[in-house]
């Protein structure tokens, strides 16, 4: 799928003088690009996104300023979906893609809201920027696996090298330094600790946490690339039953739901249900 118009540099400037809010930094084209401090096409080649999307059906949660939603479209995706809370008239979305010609598809909720009854399932998920600010993140987590059924891309704030301490910067966790960093952690914040001027942060895990609450619910992940205090992750979705499976929550029908699976009768029986899709 590709754009359907080529507008004039002085169309691109406009659409992008419609937002005061720029967090991601996106090359339209050669001397036009979007304010943002995050380099859409470089965490997305950190992250192993494909080059090539052709075919595929893209979800990208927590789109913001749409840009991860047009480059994928610019890949070549046959549908892309951006999902996020806010006004795309706002965010420099629907003037960026009006100016474009984009048929990505912009739906107004939240992560948790994610029901394959609803928005279908996706080829490939993206998941930039969100994770570290949900106040649920394993919830989060299972309901991207019952809409994923191949690729899962995930890029968030990690304690590895940095942990914040208040008032303080420190260092920590570095595997030459301590052992621990393979210990899965998620660092609770207390209102704007991480960052002044934002009180939506509520977690820092490690790398180690985040491939853990990926693996649990049947996304075999790795850590593809870390900087600062940042890291991206590619994840590969399993078929049949998972670790939420073997939990009291997926004995009644309210939890079981909420995690995105049917109920089991026991957990202990789980083994000889395994050949069966127990996913709604």
């Amino acid at each position: 799928m590709a754009f359907q118009k080529i507008p004039t540099d002085g169309e691109l400037r406009e659409a992008i003088a419609t937002s005061s809010v720029w967090f991601q930094r996106w090359n339209i084209r050669q001397g036009i690009e979007t304010p943002g401090r995050n380099d859409v096409v470089g965490i997305m080649d950190s992250a192993g996104v494909p080059a090539d999307l052709t075919g595929r059906r893209v979800l990208d949660i927590g789109a913001y300023n749409g840009c991860v939603a047009l480059e994928c479209e610019r890949r070549g995706a046959a549908e892309v979906v951006a999902l996020d809370i806010m006004d795309p008239g706002v965010t420099g979305f629907r003037a960026l893609a009006e100016a474009l010609g984009s048929e990505v598809r912009w739906e107004y909720g939240t992560v948790y809201e994610l029901d394959p009854e609803i928005h279908g399932t996706f080829d490939i998920v993206i998941f930039f920027g969100v994770l570290y600010h949900l106040r649920w993140p394993l919830l989060g987590i299972d309901r991207i696996r019952s809409v994923a059924t191949d690729l899962v891309f995930t890029e968030s704030h990690v304690i590895d090298r940095f942990f914040v301490h208040p008032r303080r910067w420190f260092r920590w966790l570095k595997e030459k330094e301590q052992k621990i960093s393979s210990v899965p952690i998620w660092r609770g914040y207390r209102s704007r600790e991480l960052h002044p001027e934002d009180a939506s942060n509520f977690f820092g895990p490690n790398t180690s946490a985040v491939v853990c609450a990926f693996d649990d619910v049947g996304i075999t992940t790795e850590t593809m690339a870390l900087w600062d205090d940042r890291a991206s992750f590619r994840g590969v979705v399993r078929p049949g039953a998972t670790r939420q499976h073997e939990v009291y929550e997926a004995l009644h029908h309210a939890t079981a739901s909420l995690m995105g699976i049917k109920t089991v009768s026991d957990p202990l029986f789980v083994e000889t249900n395994a050949s069966d899709d127990k996913r709604m």
